[in-house]
């Protein structure tokens, strides 16, 4: 009896199962995969342009509807160990931001991406896909997992996933050996990197 019960469910799931949870699983596979690949294109459009300053604003332009900035923030922040009392959440936050964001830019400048496509992709849940992209440009290239999960206003890029390394982990560690634990000294970095930053944009 209970060898029967068991061939029956198993039987049920072939039959019922797979095919609404599949077709969900496959519309959030879309979706997810849509958002990478328009970030990716739109990258590439934006690395052409020569002017720096522009170029910087389109890059921001292409990552603002694609990447949860607030989720990334606060996940850096979570790797720091540093300890930041509710009312100054949305500021450190922010200055954590801003520097990933920063960070990132200065990253595809340096590779100047040429090409960017689009791998496999891995449903692992209802609200997370992981897409595979190669951005190829010309000094070098970025095979990542990015990891897209679904958000109150859609699907968003949370992480980026390299050789298996978190970008959220790689930048909340670097976040965690300038700070030593210490709320104050990872404010102070964080305004210092931004001064730098805008010294370095001004005209030469």
């Amino acid at each position: 009896m209970r060898r029967t019960l068991i061939l029956s469910a198993f039987v049920a799931a072939v039959a019922f199962g797979p095919i609404a949870i599949t077709g969900a699983a496959r519309a959030d596979e879309a979706d997810a995969t849509k958002v990478v690949q328009t970030l990716g294109e739109q990258t590439v459009l934006a690395a052409k342009i020569d002017d720096k300053e522009e170029r910087r604003k389109q890059l921001i332009g292409a990552a603002t509807p694609a990447f949860d900035f607030k989720t990334i923030g606060a996940g850096v922040l979570s790797h720091t160990g540093v300890q930041v009392p509710p009312a100054r959440e949305s500021e450190v936050i922010e200055g954590v931001i801003a520097f990933v964001s920063r960070s990132v830019i200065n990253e595809i400048e340096r590779i100047r991406p040429e090409e960017a496509k689009v791998g496999a992709s891995n449903v692992k849940s209802d609200s997370e896909v992981r897409v595979g992209m190669l951005l190829s440009g010309v000094r070098d290239q970025i095979n990542a997992d990015w990891v897209v999960r679904k958000q109150a206003e859609g699907w968003r890029v949370t992480d980026v996933m390299i050789s298996g390394n978190s970008l959220t982990a790689h930048f909340g560690g670097q976040l965690a050996r300038r700070s030593r634990g210490e709320l104050e000294q990872l404010v102070e970095f964080l305004k210092a990197e931004q001064k730098r930053e805008k010294v370095a944009a001004l005209p030469q």
